[in-house]
């Protein structure tokens, strides 16, 4: 194992942009080239020539009047008014748009997720507060992007216990004080208001993050919302970050400064600044909360008693008080009514993910759909972290310990989970990254005893390759460095997971040394926890807290000879698919099929049998389902659908009719 981490990344599959940020569709075209995944909202190279409009500052009674009307809860008002004037004018860069104010934009925020704007609508109406200002927060993004439209400055999180009083937050803050009706009541009113916002108590925004992936295990109800903030604020980080790295290198600052002064690198100096290494350590907690007890311990909710609901009878609209600013009564403007007993319900049972739930149930892997659905969104977090580190000369966090706080704690997970974060066909990171962190989990996965890359390839520590040789001789014939089974299950996923990824990158082929690699560690891993007693009697049995990595195992070692077999028929069609070029078009490969399809075609394969007892009908002479270049038998009493190619001889298509061997023998002819 190396001594250090670093970056590892195939020379064949790296790029210059190897930390480029996230995607959120996974790759689309298998047999397509390596590097082509996108961002999650535009391109890189599209976002590099991406030009925003300016924006203009609302004029001072526009921006009052939006100012009562938000205080009074006339958000819909506000953003009818807003919208109209974004969309007066279709924003050239000689002709600017008015855009909302800081102040203004961080209250439309919080209402995508504040509880009376979500589950517990106090009105009629309330409800469409949150889609309708994430449509604008989202308009406001895509036509002036992040800087223009002054995000940093309103999504700017407040910790009290470091900045003193609240209200020294506003008075710097033209935006939230200053307008005054003369005695102070309006600015009271204003700065009141805004406590009760997210910026204020979320304190930091990886606080707010592990609440939200908290939500996304025990509060459903919850997750649905906090995710489309969580998706929004990816979005503006991301567009963040690639606009100032634009800035930057036009104008030649090898430094970069405005790279130094976005969002994120605010986020993540107001979490640092609090001990030596706290910051990566909380940060890393924050995107792998999962909603146990430790986590919902260091990550409640924003706003007291945030799970609960409004009872299922609609409630009746209550009368506004009598507003007296002098004894702190606003009418009930200000009430949070999650701590109102009387328009709650009681909070919903936390939803649990299912593991173990038995040899039989064929659904004993299966997670929370909520928390497969976040899955993608923390990975992106973690690969924003990355390109910020990346190109900072000096970085707010260390790169090599990131990566390595990162795959740590993505092998520590539990193996239902530890499959979700690696699996290629979720993962929404860019592809040279997905190489890095699975050959760093491999590096702690493997016995001191196996060959190391670097006798393998010299130049291996140098340009830091991962090749088919040294996936062959370095990684596949090994078990894991100890006895329990979930290691080396884990250790087997990870291995399906990087074969995968090499075969459809399809820069280096593949020989006969794959299938004796394969083959070898499987054995080598049955062997190994063969060693580690399962029961008093010495074998496994139902209630076993580790039959599931049994099953995952033994079902792991089937993808991988099914992954085998595949590659392997692969190359030979391609072989025959050079003999004749007229029938590229024509006879296209059909393998289109990730380890689990695969999966999939071995268990059938028993179905077959029992169908060819009831079905005149069979598949080739191999019994294989189908892939590869295939041929029928024009004889239409022909037991067989169809063949191989190379099974029945063939190494291009035949002229006029042909016949399959068992239908063009003398005996059969004479039945004909």
């Amino acid at each position: 194992m190396p001594p250090t981490k670093q970056p590892s990344i195939s020379s064949s599959l790296s790029s210059p942009d190897s930390f480029a940020t996230a995607t959120e569709s996974p790759l689309k075209d298998l047999n397509g080239a390596a590097t082509d995944i996108s961002s999650p909202i535009v391109d890189t190279e599209e976002a590099a020539d991406k030009t925003y409009s300016k924006a203009s500052q609302l004029p001072p009674e526009l921006k009052q009047h939006c100012q009562i009307y938000l205080e009074e809860n006339l958000y819909l008002i506000t953003l009818n008014l807003l919208n109209s004037l974004l969309s007066s004018n279709r924003g050239s860069p000689d002709n600017p748009t008015y855009c909302a104010p800081p102040s203004q934009l961080s209250l439309l925020n919080t209402a995508v997720v504040h509880p009376k704007f979500t589950t517990r609508p106090r009105e009629e109406g309330w409800s469409e507060v949150s889609a309708e200002s994430l449509v604008y927060l989202r308009s406001l993004l895509s036509r002036f992007g992040p800087i223009n439209s002054g995000f940093k400055q309103a999504f700017r999180f407040i910790n009290t216990t470091r900045h003193g009083t609240p209200d020294s937050y506003y008075s710097d803050d033209p935006d939230f004080g200053g307008e005054d009706d003369g005695d102070g009541t309006y600015a009271q009113l204003k700065r009141g208001y805004h406590q009760d916002g997210l910026w204020r108590r979320g304190q930091d925004f990886f606080r707010v993050v592990g609440w939200a992936f908290n939500c996304s295990v025990l509060y459903p109800n919850r997750w649905r919302h906090w995710r489309h903030w969580l998706k929004f604020m990816l979005d503006v980080l991301e567009q963040d970050l690639h606009e100032r790295q634009k800035l930057d290198e036009e104008s030649g600052q090898t430094d970069y400064p405005m790279l130094r002064d976005s969002i994120l690198a605010t986020y993540i100096a107001q979490r640092s600044g609090r001990g030596a290494g706290g910051g990566l350590k909380w940060i890393m907690e924050a995107i792998f909360a999962d909603g146990s007890v430790t986590a919902s311990a260091r990550f409640q909710e924003i706003w007291p008693k945030e799970h609960k609901e409004n009872p299922k009878s609609i409630a009746k609209k209550r009368k506004r008080e009598t507003v007296n600013i002098d004894k702190g009564n606003f009418g009930g403007y200000m009430d949070d009514e999650s701590v109102s007993s009387s328009q709650t319900s009681e909070p919903p049972t936390p939803q649990k993910r299912r593991t173990n739930s038995g040899l039989g149930d064929p659904d004993f892997q299966a997670l929370e759909p909520a928390y497969v659905e976040s899955v993608p969104l923390r990975q992106r977090l973690f690969s924003l972290l990355s390109f910020l580190c990346h190109y900072l000369p000096r970085p707010p966090l260390d790169f090599s310990d990131l990566y390595q706080r990162f795959e740590t704690t993505v092998k520590s997970l539990p193996l239902p989970i530890f499959t979700a974060f690696v699996n290629r066909r979720m993962c929404v990171l860019e592809l040279e990254s997905q190489i890095s962190i699975l050959l760093g989990i491999l590096f702690l996965l493997m016995p001191s005893s196996a060959l190391s890359p670097q006798k393998v390839d010299r130049r291996w520590q140098d340009s830091d390759g991962i090749t088919v040789e040294i996936l062959e001789r370095c990684f596949l014939p090994y078990p894991a460095n100890t006895i329990a089974i979930e290691d080396n299950a884990k250790l087997s996923v990870v291995l399906e997971n990087m074969l995968q990824i090499m075969w459809c990158d399809g820069s280096e082929k593949f020989d006969e040394k794959l299938r004796i690699a394969v083959e070898k560690g499987i054995s080598a891993r049955e062997t190994k926890v063969k060693k580690k007693k399962t029961s008093a009697r010495g074998r496994m049995n139902a209630e076993d807290p580790e039959a599931e990595a049994h099953i995952v195992l033994e079902m792991s070692a089937k993808r991988l000879l099914a992954l085998v077999d595949l590659i392997e028929a692969d190359g030979e069609d391609a072989e025959l698919t050079e003999v004749d070029p007229m029938d590229e078009d024509e006879d296209e490969s059909e393998i289109e099929a990730t380890f689990m399809t695969a999966m999939d075609d071995i268990e059938d394969e028993d179905e077959d049998e029992e169908e060819k007892h009831g079905n005149d009908k069979r598949y080739c002479v191999c019994r294989r389902k189908e892939s590869g270049t295939m041929i029928a038998c024009d004889n239409n009493a022909c037991p067989y659908e169809w063949f191989h190619w190379k099974c029945v001889g063939l190494r291009s298509k035949p002229r006029g009719k042909w016949l399959c061997p068992d239908c063009s023998s003398p005996s059969r002819k004479k039945r004909m």
